[in-house]
């Protein structure tokens, strides 16, 4: 299917489960998951296929080292508890189906009372009748719980026959919260004119736009790899990975030097805008104070300070509405006392390594 070989993404169900304004680029505008999502393989995927479970179970692991993402695998997916309306309740965060086993991967989605692929009146579509990859949002978990499986993952392969790791990571990209790169309404043409390449999404950018993104779909005419590499997540994927699942204790990040000569100013800024995040989508309410007295409220702030230690107290709020918050000290030095207590001991601790 050329630049579309990978389908991703289900229509998007009218529900949203009030789901914030925030709508392309990285935040696909259906929430987060819990840092602990399960994922489990349909079927007999584990006696089927095992290697290729493996293969995922590795790839997948990308995400656990770029933010406060650990998955809970369950190994093959829980039988189903069928309800008092006779529907189908599968176990399960992250259920995945891949081709080769016991579970039918075209076709549909197996489950009594499933609504995946279905019309108005109950009747199957046909959409799921092809091999591409899709997977459902975070908030379309409790809808779905009837359909055995709500990941699909085919196995498209380089010419030395491995599936691409990207291919992994953009379908569970999807399933953690990020949409389409490629759609956004900002992307850089350049000379590129192929078809599919840019959007309407105008807003919700987490981050400028990111040709190298895992979330973003092959143009080969236009050098983009995108989900058919193995590059894995760039570095604004993991970005927007790290605010969207953020620690438990949501520590307000910055960047710039605490301990500073009477010389020179107090320059203070965003880690999240200093890594490249767009702050006017995903951060506000900064607050900046020095011993109570508040110096900023912007994403930095600079100043001239005397002598002496200074309570420092750094806050601000996300676009999913936490919170996050920094206590620390400045301490000014005179020149003489930053040489002594600063660059003496330093020097001498560089020598020994």
């Amino acid at each position: 299917m050329g630049t579309q070989r990978l389908w991703a993404g289900l229509v998007l169900l009218a529900s949203t489960l009030g789901a914030l304004t925030a709508q392309a680029s990285l935040y696909w505008n259906h929430g987060v998951r819990g840092s602990t999502p399960s994922v489990c393989f349909v079927g007999n995927a584990l006696t089927a296929r095992p290697a290729r479970v493996q293969q995922v179970l590795d790839y997948i692991h990308d995400f656990e080292r770029a933010a406060n993402i650990r998955f809970n695998y369950l190994g093959t997916c829980p039988a189903p508890i069928v309800l008092s309306n006779g529907d189908d309740w599968h176990g399960g965060d992250i259920r995945v189906v891949i081709p080769g086993t016991s579970v039918p991967f075209t076709g549909m989605v197996p489950g009594n009372g499933c609504p995946m692929f279905l019309d108005g009146n109950g009747v199957y579509t046909g959409e799921n009748n092809g091999w591409g990859s899709w997977s459902n949002p975070p908030d379309e978990l409790t809808q779905n719980r009837a359909c055995r499986y709500n990941l699909k993952l085919g196995d498209d392969a380089d010419a030395s026959g491995v599936p691409w790791r990207d291919h992994t990571l953009h379908e569970f990209g999807h399933a953690l919260g990020l949409s389409h790169e490629h759609a956004r309404d900002d992307v850089d043409y350049g000379l590129c004119t192929a078809s599919g390449y840019g959007g309407g999404a105008s807003s919700g950018h987490m981050t400028p736009y990111d040709r190298y993104s895992v979330m973003h779909y092959e143009f080969l005419s236009c050098g983009i790899h995108g989900n058919y590499g193995h590059a894995g997540l760039s570095t604004w994927d993991q970005l927007g990975l790290h605010i969207l699942y953020p620690e438990p204790v949501r520590v307000a990040e910055m960047v710039g030097r605490t301990v500073i000569r009477t010389t020179e100013p107090l320059n203070l800024t965003s880690a999240w805008g200093a890594r490249g995040a767009t702050l006017s989508v995903v951060a506000s309410g900064f607050s900046w104070k020095l011993s109570g007295i508040t110096y900023s409220a912007s994403s930095g702030f600079s100043t001239w300070l005397g002598a002496g230690t200074y309570p420092l107290q750094f806050s601000h709020s996300d676009f999913l509405g936490r919170t996050y918050s920094y206590s620390g000290t400045v301490k000014v030095l005179s020149p003489a006392d930053y040489a002594k207590q600063i660059v003496t001991p330093v020097a001498a601790r560089t020598l020994l390594l």
